[in-house]
């Protein structure tokens, strides 16, 4: 006797194979399909898992379950009887980010791939060792968080033009055909900035790492164009980007960047804001503030990138951040891993929007 779960498999493949679900559209709901062949919710999702498990289907939450392919993808020749061997490679990964990029990515694959993780810490050398040992270990894909967007590994050049599957993870290779998903980080870095403009502030500086990533460049260009849209004049000059410490691998201190952080305030008596590229750096700068007993929000209003999660800690202070979605990264970078070992010319780019999350750390302009 046929299982009710593999029943409604069949009759679901069947349905996408013969056009009625196209690729691109949206399968009913699972309450829907639940209704719709009798059967409980969980039979229902076994056969969704099938499904997704045989690269027919996307599913992800808020979003729900899309139809990628209409053909099975074929399983792997050496490996799992059902999953690829994914390479993942991220420079490091911390409470504030990469660790929920970790969760997307480990809760997406649970169904459809095995990950092996390594990290490079931000050294360029061992990153492109770790990419070659990958390969020729036998994965049948990479995802890869790069530590720089100008220095691209040699290997990942050599991949890209055999058509290895390749996902750009939280970065941009500029002129590099290569999948990639990261978030909407021009339209953070103005929003940032122009909420601190509604509160009043005009003098806002941008205090950024030293890092060469297009995350961090395209957040400055945010930040610029906030300036543009508000006819408020930028000035360079309340910029500063010299922060180390926060740089995978660096050897600078955060006392040392706490040190320059209090001499870029101390020179720019008339910054009265700051969008902090990074949690890190905020937390730097309200240490630089206290020193110079300037209060925060009070005297200072600081908006950053991202917040370490807090399940209950009523005592740790909240900055005004840009949260973005860490587990939607890490789940859209599986996907395009996936669309890309099916067919190696489904390069594509998925950009993420962000929100921005009020904390204690702003307030009007006195």
């Amino acid at each position: 006797m046929v299982a009710l779960y593999q029943k409604v498999f069949d009759d679901l493949r069947a349905a996408i194979e013969r056009g009625d679900y196209p690729v691109g559209q949206r399968l009913p709901s699972d309450a829907e399909l639940t209704e719709k062949h009798g059967v409980s919710v969980i039979t229902v999702k076994k056969a969704l898992d099938l499904l997704r498990n045989d690269g027919y289907i996307s599913r992800r939450p808020r979003v729900g379950t899309t139809v990628i392919s209409d053909v099975a993808t074929a399983a792997p020749a050496s490996h799992s009887l059902t999953h690829p061997l994914v390479g993942l490679i991220v420079t490091n990964f911390d409470d504030t980010f990469g660790t929920r990029i970790l969760g997307g990515l480990l809760d997406r694959a649970n169904a459809s791939a095995n990950l092996l993780v390594k990290r490079s810490l931000g050294d360029a050398s061992a990153e492109d060792r770790l990419i070659r040992a990958l390969v020729d270990g036998g994965v049948r894909a990479l995802i890869l968080q790069p530590s720089s967007s100008v220095y691209i590994p040699p290997a990942v050049l050599e991949l890209v033009t055999k058509d290895f599957p390749v996902v750009i993870l939280d970065r941009g290779f500029d002129g590099v055909p290569v999948s990639t998903v990261c978030s909407d980080n021009i339209a953070a870095g103005q929003q940032a900035t122009e909420y601190l403009f509604s509160l009043g502030h005009e003098h806002v500086g941008l205090v950024s790492s030293d890092s060469t990533v297009s995350t961090l460049r395209e957040r400055r260009d945010g930040y610029v164009k906030a300036h543009a849209m508000h006819h408020i004049p930028h000035d360079d000059a309340l910029v500063f980007d010299l922060v180390h410490s926060t740089t995978p691998g660096s050897t600078i201190s955060p006392a040392e960047d706490v040190n320059h952080l209090e001499a870029y305030l101390r020179d720019h008596p008339e910054v009265t804001a700051v969008v902090a590229t990074e949690y890190y750096i905020a937390a730097m700068l309200r240490v630089a503030a206290d020193r110079m007993q300037r209060r925060i929000p009070d005297d200072l209003s600081i908006v950053c990138f991202d917040h370490p999660d807090a399940f209950y800690d009523p005592g740790r202070y909240r900055f005004t951040h840009i949260r973005q979605d860490q587990e939607g990264m890490g789940d859209a970078a599986v996907d395009l891993t996936l669309a890309l070992i099916r067919d190696p010319r489904e390069v594509r780019k998925v950009t993420l929007s962000t929100e921005l999350v009020i904390g204690e750390s702003t307030a009007p302009l006195p």
